[in-house]
């Protein structure tokens, strides 16, 4: 094969690779809502996110033995609640 069939692959590879690292590497090619646009959208969007996070967290640990049922129950009731709160305030429009 010739350099130039290799120089096209290359760059091929180094395209591929720049778009699959962009978003792990924040260099903005996929990047989400900044929240400029709407400050108070993205700070519910960013509440709901956190707390459906936090539901999983819980239920990993209760699962792995790290909690009782008491506490599982305690924290998720504690993030359920800001969960809907959130998308009820989406749901509002605010």
């Amino acid at each position: 094969m010739s350099a130039w069939t290799y120089l096209v692959g290359l760059g091929a590879v180094a395209v591929v690779a720049w778009f699959v690292s962009a978003p792990l590497l924040g260099l903005g090619v996929y990047r989400a809502h900044d929240g400029a646009a709407d400050p108070e959208r993205y700070r519910l969007e960013k509440e709901k996110d956190l707390a459906y996070a936090a539901i999983k967290e819980a239920e990993f640990d209760f699962q792995m033995g790290k909690l009782s049922s008491e506490d599982y129950a305690l924290l998720r009731q504690k993030y359920e609640a800001r969960a809907l709160a959130a998308l009820a305030a989406l749901d509002r429009g605010i």
